[in-house]
């Protein structure tokens, strides 16, 4: 059966291709661009299959390929040359940014692929992209390190995907003695561009409403951000109401903003970039392995850090040594984004019943006599 994958998964291909190619992994900084002379030497790549291990190791001008069976132990061995890597990282590069759709099939690359024994396009054994043995150029010793791979070879990368459970729930606070019709102020609210920013002014403006976060709607997403930094749901959903309200939503603005307001009162004379550094841990944790529905206790599946693939082809990566360069370029790298909040236009303030993606946010709601909105959380690279 031919392979089929989207850009992202395919560019995780041409990351193990280009490696074995160029045999080396040059360091980025905190703009992506390579180091001069820091890079980490390849020496093997670890691909788990279904029934198989192989090691691709590199050698000279040769690629030894040593294929275990996992159950039996029988072992194959053979051999291409590095030039044959090197065609058809070419030709795979070629084939992504070309290639459009969701998810397709590229047939030459399929074939090489096989005869690599390749019968997946991921990994199937570890959570982490790709199992790398570097040559440390600090230390000259090996390491046998798992990374993740981001991708800019397709449409934006996305960091945290939304969910219905990323939905995060303000209370609407009215003044005593002020009401609000639901279906009445979605309708009328609902045409109009920025809805969700546009219903929080008018919220404001015209019912004096304050809104109050009580809860994110995943309680597993609720306590791996509790286990980042016991302020994390507070402090997003801070910058959620931020980006719907000024109408921007790259995260270092937003987090500018947040500092300047300091809810939590921090004294910003002595730690003024507290804020800052909070959001950096949360965007460190997404993108190493971090997400709503599974619990996340700062294990990192991806020991040895993050691999970039940028626009033109060219590789880059943050190596845990490079925490904070890695931090910094996550920062200043992404964005909120706004997810379809499936709200029926006929109906507005009430869920489409053909909603492919059942994430339904952004209106007004009445609960047990308390008026409600819900924002969704997505981050994305920019």
């Amino acid at each position: 059966m031919a392979l089929s994958g989207n850009k992202g998964e395919w560019s995780e291909i041409y990351v193990f291709l280009r490696l074995l190619d160029t045999g080396k992994l040059d360091v980025a900084d905190e703009n992506l661009n390579a180091i001069p002379n820091e890079f980490y030497r390849i020496l093997e790549i670890i691909r788990k299959e279904t029934e198989t291990t192989n090691n691709y190791v590199r050698e000279d001008d040769m690629v030894t390929i040593n294929v275990v069976n996992d159950q039996t132990g029988e072992t194959e061995q053979f051999s291409y040359p590095i030039t044959v890597f090197a065609e058809k990282a070419n030709n795979l590069l070629s084939l992504i940014k070309s290639t459009s759709g969701r998810a397709f099939q590229l047939p030459p690359i399929d074939a090489f692929l096989k005869e690599l024994r390749i019968g997946t396009i991921k990994d199937v054994g570890h959570n982490r992209d790709i199992t790398i043995t570097i040559e440390d150029f600090r230390t000259g010793m090996p390491q046998t390190l798992g990374f993740s791979i981001k991708s800019f070879l397709g449409s934006d990368s996305t960091l945290f995907n939304a969910g219905t459970g990323t939905n995060f729930i303000y209370e609407i606070v009215l003044p005593e003695g002020k009401s609000l019709e639901c279906d009445e102020f979605n309708r009328a609210t609902y045409p109009m561009t920025g809805r969700i920013g546009v219903r929080l002014k008018k919220l404001r403006d015209e019912y004096d409403a304050t809104f109050a976060f009580r809860k994110v709607q995943s309680d597993c997403l609720y306590q791996n951000l509790l286990a980042i930094d016991g302020h994390m749901p507070f402090l997003l959903a801070e910058l959620l109401l931020i980006k719907s309200e000024m109408g921007f939503n790259d995260i270092k603005r937003c987090t500018e903003e947040l500092t300047k307001r300091n809810p939590l009162g921090f004294d910003t004379s002595t730690h003024g970039n507290i804020y800052e550094y909070k959001i950096k841990r949360f965007l460190q944790d997404c993108a190493q392995g971090m997400t709503p529905e599974k619990p996340w206790l700062g294990i990192y599946d991806a020991t040895g850090g993050q691999i970039i693939v940028k626009e033109d082809g060219d590789i880059v990566c943050y190596h845990i040594y490079e925490l904070n360069r890695f931090r910094e370029f996550l920062f200043n790298s992404t964005k909120f984004e706004g997810a379809s909040t499936s709200e029926d236009a006929g109906t507005p303030g009430h869920p489409r019943s053909d909603a492919k993606k059942k994430i339904f946010y952004g209106w007004v709601y009445e609960e047990d006599g308390k008026y409600y909105i819900k924002i969704n959380l997505q981050v994305r690279s920019k």
